[in-house]
């Protein structure tokens, strides 16, 4: 399984990349939004795990509605730090 992960934190994305490599997942990391829309778009994911709150032109909301928009249809989970997330993502 081949997983993305999009998360600014450098800590806490190379904790998440670890524990996924241990469990034998191959995972490439971005760390802001256009890197990850990119990397997103060209490449084949089983699965993204997606920051709220991110750098670059867009936010996590607007990565997966970008995705969404191409007709990708790849599982995301989001991951926040917000206590409340009023935006609808389909």
């Amino acid at each position: 399984m081949r997983i993305l992960v999009v998360e600014d934190e450098y800590k806490i994305a190379n904790a998440i990349k670890r524990g996924l490599e241990q469990e034998s997942y191959a995972v490439d990391v971005c760390y802001d939004a256009d890197d990850g829309l990119s990397s997103a778009l060209a490449d084949e994911y089983d699965v993204i795990i997606l920051d709220r709150m991110l750098p670059g032109s867009m936010d996590g909301v607007g990565v997966c509605q970008s995705i969404r928009d191409t007709g990708n249809h790849t599982p995301i989970l989001f991951l926040t730090a917000k206590d409340q997330v009023r935006d609808r993502v389909v």
